[in-house]
């Protein structure tokens, strides 16, 4: 054996012939593989040659696969993306069916998204836990081919069968995600079905990516600028297929139709080792725990290089091991290693996503974005939509409110004008608090013959939440109501004629719920013969799913009871009446609890949480006399009963849930707010996290965000307009907008890092009382470590200026609040360099007063408990 074939190679044949696609586990004990006979292998790496675990969820080749610690995703020709279970590759869910092939997969950093390239021009991000959360990112125009995120920050990689790599900012400052830069024809110009797969890939350090040019040679990008930094050369001497990064970084696998399979040190630029295949390589995975590499190639065999590396002469391991505290210490080293403590930057006028200052570098090649495609015409802004198309996805979230008058007439939001830099503008003298249902809207043109009526043909929404759209047309004799799901893959859109003019209704998972108030202008259902029943108030419920037969219920209230009220959640139906009683359903029609409650103005459910608002009297002094109640009707226990604050001569308009299950307000004024502790009865507080009236003005627009629903760092909501007060036909798209705190100075570099570090600690409390309430901390341990780590980036840096402007007890405060022992660590080093000795020695006491847990070996923070997690500053030293 050569010097150039380094370690063992074994060779097994697991597919038919066809491409050929592998990934490693997570943990590194399993290989799995996909192939063109539509199954799924999982292989043993001690032997590979022994019979595999076979899935057979895919009735067409497997292109694509990809694996985190919490399971592994496969799609392919067939279009769908099925999501298993690592512990016993099980199958979990569909993720989404796509009516074209899928090419290219890949999971965020945090694991709980995935990015889908399909045979389209359009990237969607899934997320994991709630399918129907999707963002369509537009921008390239051809095929998509690769998708890759970067392991440690919000940036996506992709490119296209016209060859043009892009880089997406995902957390970009305008709010929504956004192609940064276009590196055009970059890569060799391929059909989305060639074995050239248009790889791009990230070191996984976030640092550098790399893909293969168009003359046989690997280009390394920096992320500094977006600039090139190495190419390597004269291995390949045909076009390269796909390529990947061993786990530690150091080196580069790359195949070709040269049928040569290379390894490269990145930075001493050369070869390392060389394998010759039988065919065109369409897959390589390093293992993540050990000197070994696997391939597969497009007669379907699979390959298993053991020792590619010779670490016995010196060089370094080719993987690095998947500890979590390993990992947050090593990102947490990268990100001090350029914290710059030399001269004070100027303030920057828009927020970064690297908050910690760089060193200064110029790059060459650092064009400031000429290629960006602002230089292409694209523009990129509102492209986050939502799409009623068949094979199209919407992002939503449960409940969007709209002030609907009850004659029907079209409602209005009092208070609700564009404000001034300085001043909020007019405000209209407080009407009395109208009902409404989340996600409704009224009728725009009336009959004019009897105004109490629409005209024929006019429709509104009745729902609008993170499910699906609910809409009726009024036909005279009777309406059309059509239900419409955003993700299709579970259930089809369907409509009915609805002779009973359904006024109100609400969608959830389980399915829909429609009413009416009863009365002798409601239609007589002729199937009922006795006439008093016919006129009564109704509560229809269908189900989504019809494995039971039966499942569609009606009940009738008694005579002079109407439903003024619906909502649904996972495990309930909800019924809110004029006799001030709420009547409680399961969703098979069992009545499992009635109670008072009087005066209801909107509710709304959401997992096994609903959320009701009620009047506790009239109106004084301008204010609303408004109170909420939130209960889990799993147990029928209140979880949190309080006054609902509003603004002087405001409105209420709306009210929902966040995907975290955290409730959520917004008013005429158009500020959002959380409830936070909202699991610690009598110690809850409602959160401003968005002011849309700021924002339009920040942005120099004229426009009303109309909520639907919370992400954690976006409001998802319906763009309105003009002179309109709420969405009409056709159905406008979706827009995310970046949540912003209304603190104060935010115009200032330290305002904004102040915002951002309050508005995730407040989002991070909230996800971790729910996850505690749910008994799965444990499980979101490293995401929650994450978290900590981004708010230590944005303290570091206000710690950084403080020093600058002497403003010592501010760093105190600040250092408090750090969260790991070798962030407290960064900010001694931060006040030293500053000269500032006394300081440093009060941080060092910070240090080990909150530090000295023998195990904690890391220096990692504990995790503290949730009732003093929010009052860290309380027992800070002084100065």
């Amino acid at each position: 054996m050569s010097a150039r074939e380094t370690g063992s190679l074994s060779t097994t044949s697991a597919h038919t012939y066809g491409h050929t696609s592998i990934v490693y586990k997570s943990n590194g004990s399993e290989i799995i593989t996909g192939g063109n006979d539509s199954l799924v292998h999982v292989y043993n790496v001690n032997d590979i040659t022994a019979e595999p675990t076979v899935i057979t969820e895919h009735t067409e080749a497997v292109i694509t696969l990809i694996c985190n610690k919490e399971g592994f995703v496969s799609a392919g020709e067939d279009g769908a993306v099925i999501h298993y279970r690592n512990n016993t590759n099980a199958f979990d869910k569909y993720l989404a069916r796509s009516t074209v092939p899928v090419r290219c997969l890949s999971y965020s950093a945090n694991g709980t998204k995935v990015a889908v390239a399909s045979d389209e021009d359009v990237i969607r991000l899934i997320l994991i836990q709630d399918i129907t959360k999707v963002v369509a990112l537009y921008g390239h125009k051809k095929t998509v081919k690769c998708v890759a995120h970067s392991p440690v920050d919000d940036y996506l990689l992709s490119s296209d069968c016209d060859g043009d790599v892009l880089i997406w900012d995902l957390n970009h400052s305008d709010g929504v995600p956004k192609a940064v830069k276009t590196l055009n024809g970059a890569v060799t110009k391929a059909d989305s079905e060639s074995n050239i797969l248009g790889t791009v890939a990230w070191r996984p350090d976030g640092k550098q990516f790399a893909f293969a040019g168009r003359i046989f040679d690997i280009c390394v990008y920096n992320t500094k600028g977006w600039s090139k930094v190495a190419s390597l050369e004269d291995g390949h001497y045909d076009e390269i297929s796909t390529l990947a990064w061993s786990p530690s970084g150091h080196y580069l696998c790359t195949a070709g139709r040269d049928k040569q399979v290379i390894i490269w040190h990145v930075e001493q630029k050369k070869i390392l080792a060389k394998r010759d295949s039988k065919d065109v390589v369409s897959g390589i995975a390093w293992s993540p725990t050990e000197n070994q590499l696997a391939f597969t190639d497009c007669q379907g065999q699979l390959s298993l290089w053991k020792n590619p590396i010779d670490t016995n002469g010196g060089l370094p391991h080719p993987a690095k091991r998947q500890n979590a505290i390993d990992e947050l210490d090593k990102l947490f080293d990268e990100d001090m290693s350029q914290l710059n403590i030399g001269e004070r930057s100027k303030p920057k006028s828009k927020p970064k996503n690297d908050l910690i200052d760089g060193e200064a570098e110029d790059d060459a090649g650092d064009d400031d974005d000429g290629d960006d495609l602002e230089d292409q015409g694209e523009d990129l802004e509102g492209d986050v939509e939502m799409m009623s198309d068949m094979d199209d996805f919407v992002i939503d979230d449960d409940g969007a409110g709209y002030v609907e008058e009850r004659n029907g007439a079209a409602g209005s939001r009092p208070g609700a004008m564009v404000r001034t830099a300085t001043s909020r503008g007019p405000v209209h003298r407080l009407t009395e608090q109208p009902c409404f249902q989340p996600g409704a809207t009224s009728f725009r043109n009336m009959d004019p013959t009897n105004p109490s009526i629409p005209r024929e043909g006019e429709r509104r929404y009745l729902a609008f939440n993170m499910f699906g759209v609910v809409y009726t047309i009024y036909q005279g004799t009777h309406s059309v109501v059509s239900v419409e799901f955003h993700n299709q893959s579970n259930h089809r859109n369907f409509h009915f004629s609805d002779y009973m003019h359904y006024t109100m209704a609400a969608i959830g998972e389980e399915g829909a719920v429609f009413a009416v108030a009863g009365g002798d202008s409601k239609p007589v259902d002729d199937d009922i013969e006795d006439n008093e029943t016919a006129k009564a108030s109704v509560l229809h419920y269908r189900p989504l799913s019809n494995w039971a037969g039966g499942s569609e219920w009606t009940v009738y209230l008694p005579p002079g009871e109407d439903v003024e009220s619906v909502a649904i959640n996972n495990g309930s139906v909800i019924a809110a009446t004029s006799a001030g009683y709420v009547r409680m359903y399961t969703i098979a029609g069992v009545q499992i609890h009635l109670f008072r409650l009087e005066n209801i103005v909107s509710m709304v459910g959401h997992g096994s949480l609903a959320m009701f608002v009620y009047k506790l009297g009239t109106s004084f002094d301008g204010y609303q006399n408004l109170e909420f109640m939130l209960m889990d009707t799993l147990s029928q226990d209140v979880i949190q009963k309080d006054r609902l604050p509003l603004q002087r001569n405001t409105q209420l308009t709306w009210i929902g849930f966040s995907e975290a299950m955290q409730a959520a307000m917004a008013d005429s004024t158009g500020v959002v707010s959380v409830l936070h502790r909202q699991r610690m009865m009598g110690q809850s507080s409602w959160v401003p996290i968005f002011d849309g009236e700021a924002v339009a003005h920040a942005h120099q627009r004229t426009e009303r965000y109309w909520p639907i629903g919370l992400m954690r760092n976006e409001l998802m909501c319906l763009v309105v307009k003009g002179s309109n007060k709420a969405p009409y036909f056709p159905r406008p798209p979706v827009d995310n907008v970046g949540l912003r705190m209304p603190t104060t100075h935010y115009e200032t570099e330290v305002g904004q890092l102040e915002e951002k570090h309050l508005r995730i600690h407040y989002m991070t409390l909230h996800e971790k009382a729910e996850q505690q309430a749910a008994g799965l901390e444990d499980e979101y341990d490293m995401e929650f470590s994450a978290t900590d780590l981004e708010m230590d980036k944005a303290l570091l840096s206000l710690i950084q200026l403080a020093c600058k402007d002497d403003k010592l007890q501010r760093v105190l405060d600040l250092a408090y609040a750090l969260h790991s022992g070798r962030s407290v660590d960064a900010a001694i080093k931060i006040a030293t360099h500053h000269k500032l000795t006394t300081l440093a020695e009060k941080i060092m006491q910070i240090k080990e007063q909150k530090f000295m847990d023998n195990h904690n070996n890391a220096g990692t923070l504990r995790r503290r408990s949730l009732s003093n997690d929010d009052d860290y500053m309380s027992k800070r030293p002084r100065i």
